[in-house]
């Protein structure tokens, strides 16, 4: 396997779930596959405090140099912690990944002003923040920053609810403004739109079979896509094989949004 980051330090939210023992999420994979391609350093920050110390203590019993710290996206003063952490300890940050956030599946009609904020804070706001926070650090090496999205942003969406799929609409024109703010300090910024892939969030939204059943007979590639092949794009656009490549979206989906895609509000 290449070298791709050797000396890198990456910074991952949304990142309770990189215990290999256990189910991993986008966050587990990456940071992983980073560490067998030569990564130096990373920050697993989350809200799960006892989930992400399992992970980080999981990281480091393999010889990894990480560390654990609590994040709240949306507290810009939990940032400045994050950020003064990082420094100290690895004394650069080269990579962002953005991938905290969560769901509420209630209809608009169902949906409090409350219950909406939360969704679009923590996507919207936690990506701003996060972005916005490293932004210092970076320009000492230059910097490559991925957000995670969804397909359900490029579509109406009656399943995952409509604050889910505004949210995830929202980081497309965000990445391409902060691609063009940030290309003079030779920052990158890209997004990832996964499709339907097994992690601990979708199994536990998916947990009846004929749900799951449904959503596998509308990938045209036949099956859920792994967390690997997500954490792969996420690392192909991190990477100097993606240095010609800012402001830019990348769908890995098994081919469900070159159908006449549209989540229903049905589930059968």
């Amino acid at each position: 396997m290449t070298i791709r980051f050797d000396q890198k330090v990456i910074l991952l939210t949304g990142a309770s779930s990189c215990n290999p023992d256990k189910q991993m999420g986008f966050a587990g994979e990456t940071v992983w596959r980073f560490f067998k391609e030569g990564g130096t350093g990373a920050v697993i920050t989350d809200v799960q405090d006892e989930l992400g110390k399992i992970s980080n203590d999981s990281i480091n019993k393999k010889g990894y140099k990480s560390f654990y710290i609590h994040l709240d996206v949306t507290n810009e003063l939990d940032w400045r912690k994050v950020i003064e952490k990082t420094l100290y300890e690895f004394g650069r940050i080269d990579y962002l990944v953005n991938i905290a956030g969560i769901m509420d599946p209630e209809s608009i009609e169902k949906t409090s002003p409350e219950k909406w904020q939360n969704v679009i804070d923590i996507t919207q706001k936690g990506t701003f923040l996060g972005t916005k926070s490293v932004i210092q650090a970076m320009k000492n090496t230059g910097g490559s920053i991925v957000n995670v999205s969804s397909m359900a942003a490029l579509s109406g969406s009656g399943t995952y609810g409509a604050a889910y799929s505004a949210s995830r609409a929202s980081l497309l024109n965000f990445t391409k403004s902060s691609a063009l703010q940030l290309s003079k300090y030779g920052i990158r910024v890209n997004t990832i739109l996964p499709g339907w892939a097994r992690t601990p969030f979708t199994e536990h939204l998916y947990k009846e079979d004929k749900l799951r059943e449904s959503r596998e007979n509308q990938i045209p590639l036949g099956r859920w896509g792994d967390p690997s092949e997500i954490a792969a794009g996420i690392l192909f656009l991190l990477s100097d094989d993606a240095s010609y490549i800012t402001g830019s979206s990348i769908i890995i989906d098994g081919g469900v949004t070159a159908t006449n895609f549209q989540l229903q509000n049905r589930e059968n």
